[in-house]
C-alpha cells in the first residue's frame, strides 16, 4: 500500500530522540508481534513505528488509502467522548485499536500478528490511490465503562429501530455479488465490475447458486482462499490470496488452471485432488514452495496448503477450495538454525584460525539455501581498518572472480560504520560487481551482508566475512539476526585463538578435563543403563541368588516363565523357597537336587523342568535352568547366577518329530501290507492254476493215460492257462506301477520321446488287452475326432512307452468298472490343438498341476536329429459305460495309493498308484490330466500332452506284450509220487471276496477229493452258512456237516479277524456246540499281522502264494486235533 509521505514521514531509524516518556513504551512495542505504531495527538504524525507495523504495510496491499481512513477517524472522534482506549474500526482487513498514552501520545495496533514474511527495507512501488472517499470505515461501536450505561430500555429499543437492526436476519442480502449497495468494499465492488464475460466462468449472472454461495464464503474469510472450480479448476480468489497469482491479477480470475499456470502445476494440483477423494479426507501439504512475484522479484514463499473438495447435492466433484497458511518465516527460521549448528559444530573442531575459516565456508559451501556465497578477508599488514590491501582472500565458496583483496567499496563503508552489519545491494549501487554473481536456475545475487569481525579490543577488525544473500529472499530484520549470530559465533572462534598461549592452553585442559569427566560419566551412566536394559530386555529370564537364597534382583522374564508376581517371588525367596511355588510337584525334587549341586560343587549346572500351569489346566510349560557361581577371592561363594529358558516349542518339536517318525512307519508299513497283499493275491492264485495243470495232465508214470486227452481236459488247461497270464500280467502291472513310482519320488524318471503315430500307439494297446476285452466281452475301439483330422496329425515325437502306459492304465480301469455292465463298450478317442485344450475340450474336469511343468521335456531329449515343425497339443480319452462313480470317489483319484474305493472288492484293484502315475506322466509332458463321471452311466477319463510335428515319417518300434513263461513258475519235484491225501470225509468253506481266489481254490480242492467245498464271499455270508451246519445249535434235520473254514483276512461287509472273533464269541455262549477249525488266509505275511489273526480266533495261518497240495495236511491234521478233543 502507498502512505503520504506527509503521514509516514518518521520511522525507525530516527527513533533516537523520544521523549522520555515514550522511552519504555518503544522498548516494549519494539519487538511486539502485533503490528503498532505511536502518532502525535494533534498532528496525527507518525512518531514510530515497529518492525510488525512494517511487515504489515509491506505484505498488505489489499486496500489502498486506508491508513488515511484511520487517521481520519482517529482525528475526527470528539475529543471529550475520545476514549483512553478502544476499538477503532476494520481497515486492510484487521481491527484496530487505540491507546492514549499520556497527553500528547495514541498507540494504535491491531491485535493481529504480522504474517510471519517479509521485512523490507524499501517499500515496492505501488501506485496511489487518489480517491480515498471510496475507502469504506465501518467503525465498530465504543466500549463504555458499566458505570455510564444508564441508558434505559425504551432508549435501547429506540436506538435499535434507528439503525435498522430490529429487521430480521433472514431478510438481509449477504450475496454481495448479486445484491449491490453503496457501501461495499472495493475489493467485491471490482469482482462486479470485473470483465466475466471472457472468462469459462461466464457472466455473474449465469452463475450456479451453489458457485456463488461458495464464493462469497471464500470471499468472507480473512484468510487466502483460492476456489478451483469444475473440471477446468477455474481460479476465484480472495483479496488475501491475490499474492498467488502476483503480477498476473486479475487475469486469472474464471480461468482453468492450467491456462494461469502451465500443465505441470496443474496436473500436480488434479493429483492431489484424486488422492484425497480416494482417501476420503482433504489433502494437506506441508512446507509447499511457491515462486511469487509480490513485490517486484520473484520470491521462494512456503505454504501450509490444505485442499477442501466441495461436493454436489448428490455427492460428486464440484470443485475444491484450497487454504493457504504461509509459513515461510517459519521454514526460513529452521534452515538457519540449522545451518548455526552446523556451523558452531564444524568451527569448533578447528585447532588454529585459518582452520576455522575453512570449516566455516565448507559448511555453507553445500549445506545453505539462504546464504548464496561467502567471502572471507582476514588483516595482513596493519591493525588499521584502513587502505585496501590490508585484509587479503583466505577463503571462498559458490563464486569464482574475486580479487586478492577486499573491494575498496566495502572498506570506505567499514570505516564509518566497523562493528554493525552492512548492507550492500546492487539496486542502490552499493554492491561490488564482482559480488554480483550469477545463481544457477535463480536471478543474480543483488544483496550481501558484510560481518566484520573485530579483536579483543573491540577496535581493530580481524577478518570480514561477506555473505550472498539468495535473490530469492527478501530482506527482513530475520535475516539480518541470522547474519549477527553468525558473526557471533565467529567472533567467539577468532577471541579464543588470539588468547594468551598459556591461558589459552590452561582453558583447553580444563575443558578437556571437564570435557573428558563428562564423557566418562556419561559412558558410565549409558553403560550402567545398558546393562539394566539388557537385563530387562532379555529374552530369557535371569536372576541372582545370595548362598542362603535370598534374591539381589530377578527380571520380568523370569517372573513371566514362573508365573510368579515380584512380591511373592521375593517374598518366598526370604524364606528359601523362590521357586517353590512355580515347580510342578514330580519335577521338584529335581530341581531342588540341581540347585543343591550349583552351590555344593561349585560348576555349572543345568536341568529341565515343568512349572505349573498357569491358566490352563493341561497347559505343560517346560522350562532349561542354568546355573553359574561367583566366588569370592577366598573362595566362598557370593552370587548364583540363574538364566531361565522356555524350552516347551523345542520339547513340542521333538514330540512332534517322534509322532511324525511313528507315522511315517506307520505309513510305510500300510504301503508294505498293500503291495505285499497285492502281489500276493495273483501269484497265490497262478500257483493254484499251475497245480490245477498238473491236476488235470494224466499222470506221467501211467503209459496208458499219457497220449489221452479229453476235450473237457483240453478246455480245463486252456482256462486255466488264459487265467495264469492274466494274473501273470496284472503282478507285471503292479510291479511296474511301483517301479515307476519310486523313480517319480526320486525324480530320476526321464523322457526318451521318438517319432511315432500316436493311432498306432493306441492300437498297440488295445492290442495288449484284446484278450481281457474278448474275456469280458467287452467291445473296444479307437475314434479320431475331427480336430484331430483338421490339422493332418501325422508324426509327432513323443515317448511311446509313457504313453502306452498312461492309456493302458485308463483302459484297465474301464474294463474292470465295465465287465459286470448290461452295455460294455470302451472307446479310445484321439483329438489336437493349435492352442493349450481347456477342460470343455478335453470333456472333464481337469486337475491342477502338482509344480512346474516340463513344457521342453520332448525336445530337450529328443533323440531324433529330424527338423521338427510346430507344437501341437493331443487330446486322449478314454470313455466306458461302466458303472460310474460318485463325487466322493473322484476326489480320491489321482492321488498316491488312493482308489476310488478302498478296496479291491470283488475285482483287482491294483495298488493306488495308477493313476497318480498317470497324472505325473502327463504333467512331465506339459499337460493336465482330469476325469467326468455320473454314476450309473459311465467314465471318461482324458488328458491333454504338448508335442511338436516331425516332418519325416518313421515307424515306431512295436510294443510287445511281456510275458512269463509258466514252466518259470513251476516247481518239479523228481521221486515217487507223494500219497493222495485222505479227503473224501473233508467238508470245506473257503471264505475269499476275490472271485478269480475264490474260483480256483475251490476247484482244486474238489479235486483233491474233498466231499463237500462251499464258498462265501465276506464274513457275514461264512456266519450265515455256518448257522445251517452241524456246529450250530437249534439247527432243523437238515443239518450241513463242515469240517474246516478257510478265512481271508482282508474282505468286504465283514473281514476274517472280525469274523473269526464272531464265531468264538459263539463259541462261549454255547450256541456253536464245538470248536470250528479255522485256518486264515492272508498276504499280509509281518508277524504282528499273523499275530493278531491267531488272537482274533483262527487256529492257523496260511500266506499266499500257497499250494493246495501243502494246504491239505494241515487242513486235516487240525480236523483230526479237534475231532478228538470232542
Amino acid at each position: 500500500m502507498a502512505l503520504a509521505d506527509d503521514v509516514y514521514t518518521a520511522s525507525r531509524e530516527a527513533s533516537g530522540s523520544f521523549p522520555p516518556e515514550l522511552d519504555a513504551l518503544v522498548d516494549f512495542i519494539a519487538d511486539d508481534a502485533r503490528p503498532t505504531c505511536i502518532l502525535e495527538h494533534l498532528t496525527s504524525t507518525v512518531v514510530y513505528r515497529n518492525a510488525a507495523f512494517d511487515t504489515f504495510v509491506a505484505t498488505d496491499p489489499s486496500t489502498p488509502g486506508w491508513f488515511e481512513s484511520l487517521l481520519d477517524v482517529l482525528s475526527n472522534a470528539p475529543t471529550p467522548k475520545q476514549p483512553s482506549s478502544g476499538n477503532i474500526g476494520i481497515f486492510a482487513s484487521q481491527l484496530w485499536s487505540s491507546k492514549r498514552v499520556g497527553a500528547s501520545w495514541i498507540a494504535v495496533f491491531t491485535h493481529q500478528h504480522a504474517p510471519d514474511k517479509v521485512w523490507l527495507d524499501v517499500q515496492p512501488h505501488i501506485p496511489d490511490v487518489q480517491e480515498s472517499s471510496r475507502i469504506p470505515v465501518i467503525p465498530l461501536t465504543r466500549h463504555e465503562s458499566d458505570n455510564s450505561s444508564t441508558r434505559s430500555t425504551s432508549t435501547t429499543l429506540s436506538s435499535l429501530a434507528n439503525s435498522g437492526l430490529d429487521t430480521p436476519l433472514e431478510d438481509l442480502a449477504v450475496d454481495w455479488l448479486l445484491h449491490t449497495h453503496p457501501n461495499l468494499d472495493p475489493w467485491i465492488d471490482f469482482l462486479i465490475h470485473h470483465n466475466w464475460q471472457n472468462t469459462v466462468l461466464g457472466p455473474l449472472q449465469s452463475w450456479s447458486p451453489i458457485l456463488r454461495q461458495m464464493y462469497t464464503t471464500v470471499l468472507a474469510s480473512r484468510e487466502p482462499r483460492v476456489l478451483y472450480w469444475g473440471n477446468d479448476l477455474c481460479m476465484l480468489y480472495n483479496e488475501c490470496a491475490k499474492f498467488v497469482v502476483g503480477e498476473m491479477h486479475p487475469k486469472p480470475l474464471g480461468m482453468p488452471l492450467a491456462d494461469v499456470w502451465g500443465l505441470a502445476v496443474h496436473t500436480e494440483i488434479l493429483k492431489m485432488i484424486h488422492t484425497g477423494v480416494k482417501r476420503g479426507k482433504p489433502v494437506c501439504q506441508r512446507d509447499y514452495e511457491l515462486i511469487l512475484t509480490r513485490y517486484g522479484f520473484p520470491e521462494s514463499c512456503f505454504f501450509d496448503l490444505v485442499f477442501l473438495p466441495i461436493p454436489s447435492p448428490d455427492g460428486h466433484f464440484l470443485g475444491v477450495c484450497a487454504e493457504f497458511t504461509e509459513i515461510t518465516e517459519k521454514v526460513l527460521q529452521k534452515n538457519r538454525q540449522l545451518i548455526s549448528k552446523n556451523i558452531l559444530e564444524n568451527v569448533s573442531k578447528s585447532t588454529s584460525l585459518p582452520d576455522v575459516w575453512q570449516a566455516f565456508v565448507r559448511t555453507l559451501e553445500h549445506n545453505s539455501k539462504d546464504v548464496s556465497f561467502a567471502a572471507v578477508y582476514t588483516r595482513t599488514k596493519s591493525p588499521s581498518i584502513h587502505g585496501a590491501g590490508t585484509f587479503q582472500l583466505e577463503a571462498a565458496c559458490n563464486i569464482e572472480g574475486l580479487g586478492a583483496h577486499l573491494p575498496r567499496s566495502i572498506s570506505n563503508a567499514l570505516q564509518t560504520s566497523a562493528n554493525d552489519v552492512i548492507v550492500v545491494q546492487g539496486k542502490k549501487d552499493t554492491l561490488p560487481k564482482e559480488f554480483a554473481v550469477s545463481i544457477s536456475e535463480v536471478d543474480s545475487v543483488d544483496t550481501a551482508y558484510v560481518l566484520p569481525i573485530v579483536d579483543l579490543d573491540g577496535v581493530h577488525l580481524s577478518a570480514v566475512v561477506v555473505l550472498g544473500l539468495n535473490p530469492r529472499r527478501s530482506i527482513n530484520p530475520s535475516v539480518r539476526q541470522f547474519t549477527e549470530s553468525i558473526r557471533d559465533m565467529l567472533f567467539k572462534s577468532v577471541a579464543l585463538f588470539s588468547l594468551p598461549s598459556q591461558q589459552r592452553e590452561a582453558r583447553a585442559i580444563s575443558q578437556a578435563l571437564s570435557q573428558e569427566l563428562e564423557s566418562m560419566t556419561l559412558k558410565a551412566e549409558k553403560s550402567e543403563q545398558n546393562f539394566t536394559r539388557m537385563l530387562r530386555d532379555a529374552p530369557i529370564g535371569m536372576c541372582m541368588h545370595r548362598r542362603d537364597g535370598h534374591c539381589v534382583y530377578v527380571n520380568d522374564i523370569l517372573l513371566e516363565l514362573l508365573g510368579m508376581s515380584k512380591v511373592n517371588f521375593f517374598k518366598a525367596a526370604e524364606e528359601g523357597n523362590a521357586w517353590r511355588e512355580a515347580v510342578h510337584e514330580d519335577d521338584f525334587e529335581t530341581f531342588n537336587q540341581t540347585w543343591a549341586a550349583a552351590i555344593e560343587t561349585g560348576k555349572p549346572m543345568g536341568a529341565e523342568f515343568r512349572v505349573k500351569p498357569a491358566l490352563l489346566p493341561n497347559e505343560v510349560r517346560w522350562l532349561e535352568v542354568s546355573a553359574q557361581q561367583r566366588r569370592d577371592q577366598d573362595g566362598n561363594l557370593e552370587y548364583l547366577y540363574v538364566w531361565l529358558r522356555d524350552i516347551s516349542s523345542r520339547k513340542q518339536l521333538a514330540e512332534q518329530k517322534l509322532a511324525d517318525a511313528l507315522e511315517t512307519k506307520r505309513r510305510s508299513e500300510i504301503f508294505i501290507d498293500m503291495v505285499s497283499h497285492e502281489m500276493r493275491n495273483p501269484l497265490g492264485a497262478i500257483l493254484l492254476l499251475a497245480d490245477g495243470i498238473l491236476s488235470s495232465l494224466p499222470s506221467v508214470s501211467d503209459p496208458a493215460q499219457s497220449s489221452i486227452l479229453t476235450a473237457e481236459a483240453r478246455n480245463s488247461l486252456v482256462d486255466v492257462a488264459a487265467n495264469i497270464q492274466l494274473c501273470a500280467r496284472h503282478q507285471k502291472v503292479i510291479i511296474d506301477e511301483v517301479l515307476t513310482f519310486s523313480r517319480l519320488d526320486s525324480k530320476l524318471l526321464i523322457l526318451a520321446p521318438e517319432k511315432i503315430r500316436p493311432t498306432e500307439t493306441v492300437q498297440s494297446v488295445l492290442k495288449m488287452v484284446k484278450a481281457e476285452l474278448d474275456y469280458d466281452k467287452i467291445q473296444g475301439s479307437m475314434a479320431l475326432q475331427p480336430s484331430y483330422t483338421d490339422l493332418a496329425v501325422d508324426n509327432v515325437l513323443l515317448d511311446p512307452g509313457r504313453l502306452a502306459q498312461i492309456i493302458l492304465n485308463f483302459m484297465t480301469n474301464a474294463i474292470k468298472f465295465t465287465k459286470n455292465s448290461d452295455k460294455r463298450h470302451i472307446v479310445i478317442s484321439i483329438g489336437a490343438s493349435r492352442t493349450q485344450p481347456s477342460a470343455d475340450d478335453c470333456e472333464v474336469t481337469l486337475i491342477e498341476p502338482r509344480g512346474e511343468r516340463v513344457e521342453t521335456a520332448a525336445r530337450r531329449l529328443s533323440i531324433t536329429e529330424d527338423p521338427i515343425g510346430e507344437d501341437i497339443y493331443l487330446i486322449f480319452s478314454v470313455r466306458d459305460t461302466g458303472c460310474g462313480l460318485t463325487e466322493t470317489e473322484m476326489g480320491h483319484l489321482f492321488h498316491r495309493f488312493s482308489q476310488a474305493s478302498p478296496k479291491t472288492y470283488k475285482q483287482y484293484g491294483g495298488s493306488g498308484l495308477g493313476l497318480f502315475i498317470s497324472r505325473e506322466l502327463v504333467e512331465l509332458q506339459g499337460g493336465q490330466i482330469g476325469v467326468h463321471s455320473e454314476h450309473g452311466k459311465g467314465s471318461t477319463f482324458a488328458f491333454y500332452i504338448k508335442t511338436a510335428r516331425v516332418e519325416i515319417t518313421v515307424e515306431p518300434p512295436t510294443a510287445e506284450l511281456a510275458q512269463t513263461s509258466i514252466s518259470d513258475h513251476m516247481r518239479v519235484v523228481d521221486g515217487p509220487t507223494a500219497q493222495k491225501p485222505q479227503t473224501a470225509d473233508l467238508h470245506v468253506l473257503v471264505v475269499e471276496d476275490n472271485a478269480i481266489n475264490q474260483k480256483i481254490l475251490a476247484q482244486q480242492l474238489r479235486k483233491t477229493g474233498c466231499a463237500k467245498v462251499h464258498v462265501a464271499d465276506h464274513g457275514q455270508d461264512a456266519l450265515e452258512l455256518l448257522s445251517t451246519t452241524t456246529f450250530f445249535k437249534y439247527v432243523g434235520i437238515d443239518q450241513v456237516p463242515l469240517s474246516v473254514i478257510l478265512l481271508d483276512v482282508e474282505m468286504p461287509i465283514m473281514d476274517g479277524l472280525t469274523c473269526a472273533r464272531r464265531i468264538r464269541e459263539l463259541e462261549q455262549k454255547h450256541e456253536i456246540v464245538r470248536h470250528v477249525p479255522i485256518i486264515g488266509i492272508t498276504a499280509n505275511a509281518r508277524v504282528e499281522q499273523i499275530a493278531a489273526c491267531i488272537e482274533a480266533g483262527m487256529d492257523e495261518v496260511v500266506t499266499k502264494p500257497f499250494r493246495v497240495m501243502d494246504l491239505l495236511p494241515r487242513m486235516l491234521a487240525l480236523v483230526d486235533k479237534h475231532a478228538s478233543v470232542v
